[in-house]
């Protein structure tokens, strides 16, 4: 069905069922040929579907994201509305079937939240020479989840603290690394107003971080020695705070870190900063500008204090050098903004697969910034381009 203005009846089958994207431009001699695995906000299925808008293979579960490994399973949840918190965490064969799940971190639920990784690829989107390998197959899971922690327990926030958390965990169930947001707020840049304001603010939820992924592979750390980009460690964003950073996953302490303060002279100032940007990471090896790191800048007021920004009418993907910050490219226009969700993605053939999260509006642009694919469809949190043999193969 096409997303229109509905019935309440007609709604509540799009919350269900989703709803079709329809493709407005589509230049098949510049675009990289796939499919689009989308994971729209709503509904309880997810769904690929090919460069014309037509759903070659729906999977019984959402995604926060989904994400697609190379042998057609895909990694989802069990929810049947909504993405803000996710009580399990699966891997579902092409044909349906349940080949994994988790959710017994705490509580009795995975507590996803936006982001995860799994073993065999940093970012979790097609990258050459890279395979991805679900826990149903022995790999570990990198998640991000989210703990309540009480005022008694933190002195960071006056009430109830929404503490920002990743995990690792292991295919049978154990739980083999743990971050916590929380113990390294000194490492974080913030002044004492932007202190002042987390402590004072109405919202539990400090940080709102909305990505990790895995160094992984790189030129930095290859063939300089530049041990902050081990391909282990792990790259971040906190979209409330305005700043990205990169954690030692041996120590677990930032060792690289762009905001939250943007004055003259600091990492970042030159970019303008970025305002509740989503999906830094580091671009894989093998791809296009490896090595750079590529950001969703959503340009929403965000920030803390002193160190807050305000917001601009439009949003920005940014592609920049981590080592000096300069920039390597940027695309925005007239109509790309979206103040919450998106992402981007670098595809082989140099152009950039974007989702402007909240129109449902899935881009492909060239390097020199021309439109070459289009659709239009639900509000959408992630998209990613997929390869045909990741799902025709395995059908």
């Amino acid at each position: 069905m096409k997303c229109i203005r509905t019935s309440a009846l007609m709604t509540m089958l799009i919350l269900l069922f989703g709803c079709k994207y329809t493709v407005t431009v589509h230049n098949p001699e510049k675009v990289w040929p796939g499919y689009v695995l989308p994971s729209p906000s709503l509904g309880s299925i997810t769904s690929a579907m090919d460069m014309d808008g037509n759903v070659v293979k729906t999977y019984p579960c959402p995604g926060f994201p989904a994400k697609m490994l190379n042998d057609g399973s895909i990694i989802c949840n069990n929810l049947k509305v909504g993405r803000l918190v996710v009580p399990e965490i699966r891997q579902v064969s092409g044909d349906g079937h349940i080949l994994w799940r988790f959710r017994n971190w705490s509580h009795n639920s995975a507590k996803q939240h936006h982001d995860y990784q799994l073993a065999g690829n940093p970012v979790g989107y097609y990258a050459p020479g890279m395979t991805m390998v679900g826990p149903a197959d022995g790999g570990n899971i990198l998640v991000m989840a989210n703990e309540t922690l009480a005022p008694w327990e933190q002195d960071i926030h006056w009430g109830f603290l929404k503490d920002d958390v990743i995990y690792e965990v292991d295919p049978l169930g154990n739980i083999v690394w743990e971050w916590h947001a929380s113990e390294h707020i000194d490492e974080m840049g913030f002044t004492d107003s932007a202190l002042k304001s987390i402590r004072r603010s109405l919202s539990s939820d400090w940080l709102h971080m909305n990505t990790v992924s895995y160094i992984g592979p790189n030129k930095w750390y290859e063939e300089f020695g530049d041990e902050r980009f081990h391909p282990e460690n792990l790259i971040v964003g906190s979209a409330k705070s305005n700043w990205v950073a990169i954690i030692d996953k041996k120590t677990g302490h930032f060792v690289w870190r762009m905001g939250p303060d943007y004055s003259e002279g600091m990492p970042g100032a030159n970019l303008g900063g970025v305002r509740f940007s989503h999906n830094a990471h580091m671009i894989p090896k093998g791809l296009p500008g490896e090595g750079n790191i590529i950001i969703f800048d959503n340009g929403t007021s965000s920030g803390r204090g002193n160190l807050a920004l305000k917001g601009v009418p439009y949003s920005r993907v940014l592609e920049f050098s981590p080592i000096d910050f300069s920039l390597v490219w940027e695309y925005t226009d007239d109509k790309l903004f979206s103040p919450n969700m998106s992402n981007a993605q670098r595809l082989p053939n140099g152009n950039t697969f974007i989702t402007e999260g909240l129109s449902g509006t899935l881009l492909e642009v060239t390097a020199d910034k021309e439109l070459v694919w289009e659709a239009h469809g639900p509000p959408t949190y992630r998209a990613y381009r997929i390869p045909f043999e990741w799902v025709s193969s395995h059908e």
